[in-house]
């Protein structure tokens, strides 16, 4: 049961569903003593680094919004609109969300994937070495 429970918190303060930035001050230390922020940093790392790919174009911007049912026209007008009260031209094919940004908006900004990587392999073998002795002293009395 104590498994669970640890394995529900890491799932839920490693960043998988409550960004870095939104977990309160006073629940930060289960943020990086959980087993799971690690791996899980790595690999968004791993497919969201590179600033040259766009992930958001244009009228994508509205998907899963309200305004999502509109029309391209009118999606596109909106973007004319919105570009004009920001001083910037904004068209369909104007890159509005990079890997970085999104990066960004995770809160993912600390280590490198290579420290993530290093520091999971880390975690890995010193619960490999407490396994050991808790097997070779938990085990000391029961056979002979």
């Amino acid at each position: 049961m104590v498994a669970i429970s640890y394995l529900a918190y890491c799932l839920l303060l490693s960043g998988f569903y409550v960004n870095r930035d939104r977990i309160p001050i006073y629940w930060m230390w289960f943020h990086y003593i959980s087993l799971l922020k690690f791996p899980y940093e790595a690999v968004l790392i791993n497919e969201f680094d590179d600033p040259s790919r766009c992930f958001v174009k244009g009228v994508q911007v509205f998907d899963g919004t309200l305004i999502g049912g509109v029309s391209d026209s009118g999606k596109v007008k909106l973007l004319q609109t919105l570009g004009m009260s920001l001083r910037k031209r904004i068209t369909e094919l104007t890159c509005l969300r990079t890997g970085s940004d999104l990066l960004v908006q995770q809160g993912i900004t600390q280590l490198s994937k290579w420290d993530c990587l290093w520091i999971t392999f880390a975690c890995g073998l010193f619960f490999r070495i407490l396994f050991y002795f808790a097997l070779l002293f938990g085990s000391k009395n029961k056979r002979t």
